[in-house]
């Protein structure tokens, strides 16, 4: 009779550890111990576990994939000044489309 998996065993999937994770990033675990927290504010990598030195898989899966994608130049390309009434029209417009959405549903 087949047993289901354990929470401990579905927690370890769930979760990447300072060992794995060094190989991937091509790192020692003593560099990734120095510069996680750097590279967390600088590149948005996800935040280890308070107590452990384990990252959520899924999101560092989604952190490095989109690296590549992310495009270094900053794509606003916005000129001249706000409009001084900018955020009362947005919050019309969110107001409106919430109106809507709720008269239809």
């Amino acid at each position: 009779m087949p047993t289901a998996p354990t929470q401990a065993t579905s927690t370890a999937a769930a979760v990447i550890g300072l060992d794995e994770l060094a190989t991937v990033l091509g790192k020692t675990p003593s560099v990734l111990k120095s510069n996680w927290l750097k590279w967390h504010q600088q590149h948005g990598m996800p935040r280890k576990h308070p107590l452990f030195w384990t990252w959520p898989r899924k999101a560092m899966e989604v952190w490095l994939t989109s690296q590549a994608i992310v495009d270094p130049v900053p794509g606003n390309d916005n000129t001249g000044e706000e409009p001084k009434n900018l955020h009362e029209t947005r919050v019309a417009e969110q107001r409106a489309m919430l109106h809507a959405q709720m008269e239809r549903g």
